[in-house]
């Protein structure tokens, strides 16, 4: 009499065995994950600190409800994240401030760009702009 608790063999070591197929992919899956790492701890001990580098642009002037709406686009081409850069936009005219108008951009981070406005009151079209970042924080 056979008992029900004893295993020929044969089909537990079918079931035990690999492909070369199922090896293949966790080697290459083992290797994605060491490049990977070996990537970031690269990255992490070589790249250079510094701070954001803010580069605006201005990307239209349009009618408001309230006078005049300068568009422009927030470039970060530095080497860290700012956040709450305040940007400034100044109308002039023979050196003499006409308006000035201010925002604040919560989130820039490295190699990104975000898009805001200004107000003024004045035409844009028919004075000197000129945009800047003020000041930046650590996030």
């Amino acid at each position: 009499m056979r008992s029900r608790d004893r295993d020929d063999g044969d089909d537990h070591e079918a079931a035990e065995t690999t492909s070369p197929l199922e090896w293949l992919v966790a080697g290459v899956g083992a290797l994605l994950v060491v490049f990977t790492v070996g990537y970031m701890v690269q990255f992490a001990l070589t790249r250079p600190e510094g701070p954001p580098a803010v580069v605006l642009e201005v990307t239209g002037v349009s009618r408001a409800s309230t006078g005049y709406l300068v568009s422009f686009t927030a470039t970060n081409t530095g080497l860290s994240t700012g956040a709450g850069i305040v940007v400034t936009g100044e109308l002039s005219s023979g050196g003499a401030r006409i308006e000035a108008s201010e925002m604040t951009l919560d989130y820039l981070p490295q190699d990104s760009e975000r898009q805001g406005g200004l107000f003024f009151t004045q035409d844009p079209a028919a004075h000197e702009l000129v945009l800047r970042a003020q000041g930046y924080a650590e996030p």
